[in-house]
């Protein structure tokens, strides 16, 4: 093993200790044995274990900034085309970051949020893909991709962190969860602002698609991943 991995892992191995233990000293030989046993678990991992410590700056706050509930989710992640699977991952959805719940050697939890720079895509529990995206026609983000590139859906999702009328000033509560909707056809993509929007880019379609939203869905905000793909084989022809 290289000397350079050996301090990222020994690195991380500080970084995840839980913050309940005291500092006591530490032989030659125990601190080996216990570098030996974070390896033995993590080392092969130390390209995921790789970030900070997420810390909730914002613990009064109401609410809270992650997509979905405030719990892990089962899923996977591709770290620098290399795919983890199965993590348990929170998506921050206020500052598109995507926090990674470790286990330390000691039994302990440590929180991470994965740098940013090495993280292209991932996956949660209930078939939902993510993409970093960041071209001329889309901002720096996540997305959700339904659907193969060239001829898919994209989802972005937002929380916003604000102060509430009529309550304190030090008083944060987090917005609901805002999506907006775009899609990709030949390397361009759309806008989707709302159903009469795919009506334009797809009047062809028109009339199967009325009929549809009018059979599963009155909006496109109660849309599924499901429709999303129902929607596709409508489209696919067009």
């Amino acid at each position: 093993m290289s000397l350079n991995r050996f301090g990222r892992i020994l690195s991380l191995f500080f970084l995840c200790l839980p913050f309940t233990i005291k500092a006591q000293p530490t032989s030659g030989d125990a601190l080996k044995k216990q570098y030996e046993h974070y390896n033995q678990k993590y080392g092969l991992n130390d390209l995921l274990v790789n970030g900070v410590l997420y810390i909730n700056l914002h613990y009064n706050a109401t609410g809270y900034p992650f997509m979905g509930e405030n719990t892990f989710r089962r899923g996977s992640v591709m770290v620098k085309d290399e795919n983890f699977f199965p993590v348990e991952l929170k998506y921050d959805i206020v500052d598109q970051q995507l926090v990674l719940k470790v286990i330390n050697s000691f039994g302990g939890q440590s929180n991470i949020i994965l740098r940013r720079d090495f993280v292209h895509q991932f996956t949660l529990e209930g078939g939902y893909t993510f993409e970093w995206l960041d071209n001329d026609e889309l901002s720096a983000s996540f997305y959700q991709v339904v659907g193969k590139k060239g001829f898919r859906w994209l989802i972005k999702y937002t929380k916003y962190l604000e102060v509430p009328q009529g309550t304190q000033a030090n008083h944060f509560a987090y917005t609901k969860v805002y999506r907006k909707y775009y899609f990709e056809r030949h390397g361009k993509v759309f806008n989707i602002r709302n159903r009469k929007s795919i009506w334009k880019y797809f009047p062809e379609k028109k009339k199967e698609l009325k009929k549809y939203f009018r059979a599963h869905r009155g909006s496109l905000s109660a849309i599924s991943n499901e429709d999303f793909n129902n929607l596709l084989k409508i489209l696919k022809d067009a």
